[in-house]
């Protein structure tokens, strides 16, 4: 499907963002890069959702990742 590596790249950005947002929160650090990181993990996620002809569903995910695994050996 055309939309793999936007689903998979925009869902690991959000995760990693959000893991980055609350250690800076604890640390008392600016959560900037982890603000800016999170918004183009969603960027990333409705680019492939509006590739998808508004069709994604959230269980596409495991799918996606297997094909992109495949592709890449």
């Amino acid at each position: 499907m055309p939309y793999d590596y936007q689903l998979v790249g925009g869902t690991v950005l959000v995760i990693l963002s959000l893991v980055g947002i609350t250690n800076a929160m604890v640390e008392r650090r600016s959560p900037l890069f982890g603000i800016i990181a999170f918004f183009m993990g969603v960027g990333l996620l409705v680019w492939g959702w509006l590739l998808s002809g508004w069709q994604m569903n959230p269980s596409d995910l495991p799918a996606a990742v297997y094909r992109l695994i495949a592709e890449w050996k």
